[in-house]
């Protein structure tokens, strides 16, 4: 059911709505339209909304304008139910824009990598619910350039960077859809560094690199690693500085259905969070207060290209460098989808210092027992 539009934020930031820049009001054989360039496209008005387009473009508030709907024979709650309708239709077709004022309360100031991004909310609930996205949020001492808003109008989520709308979509979508352009920030911001898919966690001070394709299992196994006393840094994406170190980028753990069970006997609280579901239309439930790193970056001193198939015994597979740097070129991401020379200089530094194996198992508690044998060899 629609939120009443008594309290609909849209109408509460009515003074704030704006036409997109290059959206024009036009009468054609004496018939109302607007014209929209990015889109191409011309939108037909009826008399009501051609009539509220007007007033908002001489800067009415809501109030105003339905005060005027009213005398024109529309009852109160019936004229703000056609202002709120004609607002939630033009910014779905990208013909308004919304400049949303943020209560300070409803926020939350996070480090991915090395960036810091602060997401502002316009509810407590839409913070809790973003807040699942990050492994222990916390206020950072350096500067914030990137700040994401989330509104949430008529059971969808939108979401804004540094004050441009840039996704709509339901509400169980928004935390994979958030992190979805956190990622693709950091890998827009990462160089000097190098991105590379993979999951990373510590050990006495040094890192284990654990790539995967797609679904390999690494987030389950990093799961196991951290029961078994391993430090989280990440669970997807790692950076890799010109001096060969590792940075991870520490969103909160994303477990599919599948893990929910094992990770429910280290982590009894998982059973209870919400239920997400990503671009890809898979559910994933966010595990909060991994055991982090306290470094910021650390060395590679192991690297582990896992291979899970039914029936294998784990077994930990040397691998020489030519392969492991081939491996790691095809799992890295750059803004301009090419791995440049000094890249390729901070993946042969991290060689330098890191064994690379492949790691075939079947079972993941198994693969875990190889991990920390050969961690504490």
């Amino acid at each position: 059911m629609r939120p009443s539009s008594e309290t609909s934020p849209l109408l509460e930031n009515f003074q704030n709505v704006r036409p997109v820049p290059g959206v024009s009001f036009w009468l054609l054989d004496n018939r109302p339209v607007l014209f929209s360039e990015s889109a191409q496209k011309i939108y037909e008005l009826n008399q009501t909304a051609a009539y509220i387009w007007c007033c908002l473009l001489d800067n009415n508030p809501a109030d105003a304008i339905c005060a005027k709907l009213a005398e024109r024979g529309l009852d109160r709650r019936e004229a703000r139910d056609h202002v709120h309708q004609a607002v939630s239709n033009w910014r779905k077709l990208r013909l308004l824009e919304t400049e949303w004022r943020f209560d300070e309360s409803h926020s939350l100031t996070a480090k991915v990598g090395k960036l810091a991004v602060r997401v502002q909310t316009s509810s407590q609930r839409l913070t809790e619910l973003v807040a699942t996205l990050f492994n222990n949020p916390s206020s950072v001492s350096q500067k914030v350039e990137d700040t994401f808003g989330v509104v949430e109008i008529d059971g969808q989520a939108i979401i804004f960077h540094n004050g441009s709308c840039i996704a709509r979509c339901a509400l169980d979508e928004l935390v994979p859809s958030l992190k979805a352009h956190i990622t693709e920030l950091v890998v827009s911001k990462s160089a000097p560094d190098v991105v590379l898919h993979a999951a990373c966690l510590v050990s006495g001070g040094k890192g284990l690199l654990v790539s995967g394709r797609p679904g390999a299992g690494k987030t389950t196994l990093a799961t196991h690693l951290m029961a078994a006393g391993f430090g989280y840094a990440a669970d997807d994406i790692v950076l890799i500085a010109p001096d060969g170190r590792a940075t991870g980028v520490p969103f909160a753990p994303a477990l599919k259905p599948g893990s929910w069970s094992m990770a429910e006997k280290y982590y009894p609280a998982l059973g209870k969070s919400a239920v997400h579901k990503r671009p890809d239309g898979k559910r994933v439930r966010y595990l909060q207060n991994a055991p982090a790193t306290l470094k910021s970056s650390v060395p590679a001193a192991w690297i582990i290209f896992i291979k899970r198939a039914p029936n294998v015994g784990a077994r930990l597979v040397p691998l020489g460098q030519v392969e492991t740097i081939g491996r790691l070129i095809d799992g890295s991401y750059s803004p301009d989808g090419k791995l440049s020379d000094q890249g390729f200089h901070a993946i042969k530094q991290t060689l330098d210092t890191a064994e690379a194996f492949e790691l075939h198992y079947s079972d993941a508690a198994q693969a875990r027992d190889a991990i920390v044998e050969l961690c504490n060899g």
